[in-house]
């Protein structure tokens, strides 16, 4: 009898502490941020789901969408995805007053500069997670997000593509960092941000000059030198092996890289679709096209969302 009091015992303290675990979870959440549209709300959605479902049991999410033309509708199914450890706050962008002449021939980027001013629209919080709705998270995100950033504006992962273009990164003045950041995942330091007004040069950078890359062009210049590298496996993107071999690539991100594709993406926490979409016929990699339909289907089963 005692023995069964004893063990009635440990097993309610047990539950306690679970219970406990996922209360100060649910108090100091991961922040993560989307943005989207109504033509891109199922993709963001898939992307979603997929950190939910590769999150530890104790993790909770608070996801911060920053939304275009969302009707009410499309509001309440987002909201569908809402459970006790993942809360949604949507957040109705507002029109940028910017000429979108200035990015030239990368005018149909203009809606992504809405990145540049997410702690414009999150003032309350001070560390956010940001992720392109073409993404799909395979592991937890607490590691990550967890990265200390101290000082920093931005921590990311070194763009796969841009050592091809040498001359573009010269030009942006970047040759000191010596690197440049892919903005489709950032660990945004929102604290430091607001105050140094960061916005206020990004505005300032973007009306002074023209063939401007997007957000990704923007954000690179004017975080200076207060940008921390993240380790690939936080941004790894479909076209990761396109130019260069494994060798080339370790170098390149001064760490470790798998011979085989299959286990670099595998291995990967985040990886990106930054090219030609799974979704779309002309993608030309089956493996990763039947990982992303894997993640649509689980994600249109649960919530009868439609592509």
């Amino acid at each position: 009898m005692k023995k069964h009091i004893i063990l009635t015992l440990t097993l309610l303290s047990f539950a306690a502490l679970i219970a406990l675990s996922v209360l100060l979870s649910a108090k100091n959440p991961i922040h993560l941020a989307y943005m989207s549209d109504k033509k891109y709300l199922p993709y963001m959605m898939v992307s979603l789901h997929s950190a939910i479902l590769n999150k530890n049991k104790n993790t909770s999410y608070h996801v911060h969408v920053l939304a275009k033309d969302l009707t009410n509708e499309d509001i309440k199914k987002l909201k569908e995805i809402e459970q006790a450890d993942v809360q949604i706050s949507v957040y109705q962008t507002k029109e940028l007053n910017l000429d979108s002449a200035h990015l030239g021939r990368f005018a149909s980027f203009a809606p992504a500069l809405q990145k540049v001013f997410i702690a414009g629209y999150l003032k309350n919080i001070n560390k956010v997670l940001y992720l392109d709705a073409d993404t799909i998270v395979q592991k937890d995100l607490t590691s990550v997000y967890k990265t200390n950033l101290e000082n920093q504006y931005i921590a990311a992962v070194k763009d796969g593509l841009m050592y091809q273009f040498p001359e573009h990164i010269a030009e942006l003045g970047l040759k000191e960092r010596d690197f440049y950041f892919n903005s489709g995942v950032m660990l945004l330091n929102l604290k430091e941000i607001r105050e140094r007004n960061i916005e206020r040069r990004a505005i300032t950078y973007f009306n002074t000059h023209n063939e401007i890359f997007g957000d990704q062009d923007i954000l690179n210049v004017v975080v200076g030198q207060k940008v921390l590298p993240l380790s690939y496996v936080y941004n790894v993107n479909s076209t990761f092996f396109e130019e260069k071999s494994a060798a080339f690539l370790a170098e390149f991100y001064q760490e470790k890289v798998p011979n085989s594709p299959k286990e670099v993406y595998d291995n990967a926490a985040i990886l990106h679709f930054a090219g030609h979409k799974p979704w779309t016929p002309w993608f030309n990699q089956p493996y990763l096209q039947a990982l992303w339909a894997d993640y649509a289907k689980k994600t249109q089963a649960k919530y009868q969302i439609m592509f």
